[in-house]
């Protein structure tokens, strides 16, 4: 995010309530969202816009209650992404939607998936894609190229 020495309000508009998260998660990217113009209103709301959620899935009750009442229902990534660039991102991409299944996708561990080509933002939203869905636990720890 580039400094213009104001506050950001990249997150002016966006009333959030966090979902999942452990006390010092939430709370950081509680101050990431207030610090930038978001509003907290505690719990998933009438007020609610986004829902921000960490270990729920996709078709966890709390999220479909949330997405039935028109509420947005993103992850963490969602405000990084969006602080990072300064700027909401679009919040219906599937890089920012809950997983399926926190465990993955059964059998991906014996799954190969090849870059050749992919460059730049294309190559990290892949790769940001594949480490949530297919649960590599294992690969996480390796460098990336």
């Amino acid at each position: 995010m580039l400094d213009s020495g104001f506050p950001s309000q990249t997150f002016s508009g966006v009333r959030f309530a966090l979902v999942g998260f452990s006390s010092i998660d939430g709370n950081k990217l509680r101050s990431k969202l207030l610090g930038c113009g978001g509003i907290d209103v505690g719990q998933s709301s009438q007020t609610c816009t986004h829902l921000i959620v960490d270990k729920l899935v996709y078709d966890d009750p709390i999220c479909v209650d949330a997405r039935s009442s028109g509420k947005v229902v993103v992850t963490r990534s969602w405000v990084d992404h969006s602080f990072d660039v300064g700027m909401l991102i679009d919040e219906k991409s599937v890089l920012y939607r809950p997983l399926r299944d926190l465990n993955g996708i059964p059998g991906a561990k014996s799954l190969v998936v090849c870059l050749t080509g992919y460059q730049h933002q294309d190559r990290e939203d892949i790769m940001v894609c594949a480490w949530g869905s297919f649960n590599f636990a294992e690969e996480r720890s390796l460098q990336r190229e």
